[in-house]
């Protein structure tokens, strides 16, 4: 039976992939199934014939008919349609909560020694003619499934609305559950239509008004049943839950199905209501509900999910990007945490942010908290200002120099954490406040061919000086760590030639921007005229000097972007024509000024109608050289860069996924991202 076992798990977890879509992989992962109270089990326990959630939405028709949930030809179906052990038929144990599997036709046969069969006074369907939609009543008559314990007789020898079948059914929290287990539409209750089979939704109790309907003691009837006085009895292995205490600035009631007037009615706190009860909870006025409207007694015996009860108010407004200038009833009021209704702002972007121009920002600069605690209307939105440079800036010069760091505001150098030092190993680009960005390679762990550890990664910007402990000047140098690392799915480093050389690193924290700290601009249009051949970029970095050691200041470098096919006619002598791939361009020289080991990762930034844009990544060298053993770049070859339009859509949906708080999306196995 384990082969039976391995396959109906494999098809559960695939219909918990499949069927269960995006809101399954977001609330419980991908090979998980949400049950309806939002607990999480292993999907290959989804319809098992177990109840593995505590409200025994695992085990419902509802989910075990789907036409995802296939059952092993070795293997029996409940039912409501979960699978069991084909072997578990007629042993004496209830595998299905149904207990269908102990109440086929052939499991009489096997208790009365194969005596015939008594006639019956209807033409009969046997088993094996009941369709996968149909079940098998106890005299062989095969009904609808739908029609199982719905308080109608459907079988002519009325099995399927009986105690034994109909227990352990589950019912929604708004049906009422007639007194020997089926489940019937709640506004059924006292309407003076018997809709039950033994009358259990007309009882005297309807006369009553105010108190629920008890939960039905299990027992088999076909007679009219009294209602006990006192409370009921729990159903089979569950505990009753009592009423909770009423929710500070809140109250709950039980809900109208199980009150006898048909309306919500009050109960005492401590009253011992049974599985299944259903209570109602709603806030005061300025309050609203933290949790789930609506809260029932579980199999266990408990509440599950009560609610809170938490005060209206609007989100705060003053961030790093936005000045909020708040008032509440012409008095002034912090807008630096969450405010009451009623309260006015007045918006302002911070120095060094300016307004989306996508947004008509006009109207969107005053704004008011309304009573849902919602602002209204939208507030603006202030994005960083990019590519502006101080205006005292000197350009730099062709051959590598020492620049002002004003002159790059947008690069950053990254460091690894070894030991109780952090060693330099490349360059990056600011691209928003909490976002940077850098070749694949230098965060690529070439042997387990994974990204390296993001926590292990630590920041500088605004440094001159290479070494992490230097004393830099606290004003313009700033800290920070990476958080995540975000790399294209089909990055292979070198066995894939670099292409798809470039990855995103989220910070731990957003730098406040400055004049000092200032993003690069992205070209969303991926205009790729600027990369004409002869076009002059800039680049800055720690790279390795002529001297053969890495730079211990910053470096800067005007170089030229150069034709493909000058550039493949050099690659050919250093036997590296594999590494142009069609997500790279060429820029340099061949006279010792070049890029090379440590530049990786850094910008190569153009300027574009008075803004600097980042138009490539520092990625490969042509060509190596051997020094005591040891490969170094050919800074007398031409470098190659990753193109930045090539992966614009690549870097809009990285982007788009961290701001809405997406990244498991981001990070999953269908996405086109890897991350660490």
């Amino acid at each position: 039976m384990r082969i039976f076992q391995w396959i109906s798990a494999l098809l559960t977890v695939i219909y918990v992939c499949i069927g269960s879509g995006y809101a399954q992989t977001y609330e419980c992962g991908l090979d998980k199934f949400r049950c309806y109270n939002g607990d999480c089990i292993a999907g290959d326990l989804l319809c098992d014939g177990t109840p593995h959630c505590r409200d025994l939405s695992d085990e419902t028709e509802a989910e075990c008919t789907k036409p995802e949930i296939l059952c092993h030809r070795y293997a029996f179906r409940c039912n409501y349609g979960a699978c069991v052990n084909g072997d578990s038929i007629c042993n004496g144990v209830q595998d299905c909560i149904d207990n269908s599997d102990e109440t086929q036709p052939q499991c009489t046969k096997n208790t009365t020694n194969n005596q015939t069969e008594r006639p019956t006074s209807r033409p009969i369907s046997r088993p094996n003619r009941c369709t996968t939609n149909q079940i098998t009543c106890d005299n062989g008559e095969c009904i609808h499934k739908d029609n199982m314990c719905n308080g109608i007789q459907d079988c002519a020898d009325g099995s399927d609305e009986t105690s034994e079948k109909c227990r352990s059914i589950y019912c929604p929290p708004t049906a009422f559950r007639c007194s020997y287990g089926a489940c019937i539409n709640g506004d059924l209750r006292c309407n003076g239509v018997i809709e039950c089979v033994d009358g259990s939704d007309e009882d005297s109790r309807c006369s009553e008004t105010g108190w629920p309907s008890p939960l039905p003691t299990v027992r088999p009837t076909t007679e009219t049943t009294r209602w006990p006085i006192s409370s009921p009895t729990p159903t089979r292995g569950t505990n009753a839950c009592r009423a909770p205490p009423q929710p500070q600035n809140g109250h709950w009631k039980l809900h109208r199905s199980q009150c006898s007037s048909g309306q919500e009615c009050n109960v005492p706190e401590g009253m011992e209501l049974g599985l299944g009860s259903h209570l109602v909870y709603s806030c005061n006025s300025g309050y609203k509900l933290r949790g789930p409207t609506d809260v029932s007694c579980s199999f266990e015996g408990k509440w599950l999910n009560i609610p809170v009860c938490t005060e209206i108010r609007c989100k705060a407004l003053t961030t790093a990007s936005i000045e909020a200038r708040c008032t509440y009833d012409d008095e002034w009021i912090s807008c630096e945490s969450p405010v009451p209704p009623r309260t006015k702002a007045v918006l302002e972007c911070q120095n060094s942010y300016r307004p989306e121009t996508n947004l008509l920002t006009g109207q969107r600069k005053n704004v008011r908290c309304n009573a849902n605690g919602q602002w209204e209307p939208e507030p603006m939105r202030c994005i960083p200002v990019c590519g502006t440079l101080p205006p005292d800036v000197t350009p730099t010069i062709v051959g590598g120099v020492r620049p002002n760091i004003t002159e790059f505001p947008w690069h950053a150098t990254m460091y690894r954490n070894i030991g109780k030092s952090k060693k330099f190993f490349c360059g990056a680009s600011i691209i928003q406040d909490n976002l940077l960005i850098t070749a694949a390679h230098c965060v690529y762990d070439e042997i387990n061919r994974q990204p390296i550890n993001a926590r292990s990664i630590y920041i500088l910007t605004g440094n001159i000086y290479r070494d992490y402990d230097y004393a830099h000047n606290p004003t313009l140098v700033k800290k920070n760590q990476v958080k995540h690392i975000y790399i294209v799915r089909n990055y292979l480093g070198l066995i894939g030639n670099y292409l798809w050389d470039i990855a995103i690193l989220e910070l731990v924290r957003p730098f406040i921007l400055s004049t000092w700290l200032v993003p690069i601009c992205i070209d969303t249009l991926s205009d790729r005229s600027v990369l004409e051949a002869g076009s002059y970029g800039k680049v800055a970095g720690f790279g390795r000097t002529a001297f053969g050691e890495s730079s211990a200041i910053l470096q800067a470098l005007t170089v030229p972007v150069i034709p493909l096919s000058q550039c493949r006619s050099a690659s050919q002598n250093a036997n590296t024509e594999q590494f142009i791939t069609n997500d790279k361009f060429c820029a340099g020289y061949t006279n010792g000024s070049s890029v090379c080991d440590g530049d990786s990762g850094g910008g190569l930034v153009f300027k574009t109608n008075r803004l600097w844009y980042l138009r490539g990544i520092v990625s490969v060298s042509l060509g190596t050289i051997q020094k005591d053993g040891t490969a170094y770049c050919d800074n007398n070859l031409y470098s190659l860069y990753t193109e930045i339009s090539r992966h614009i859509s690549w870097i809009q949906d990285v982007i788009t996924k961290i701001e809405q708080n997406q990244t498991h999306i981001l990070c999953s196995n269908e996405s086109q991202t890897r991350c660490s």
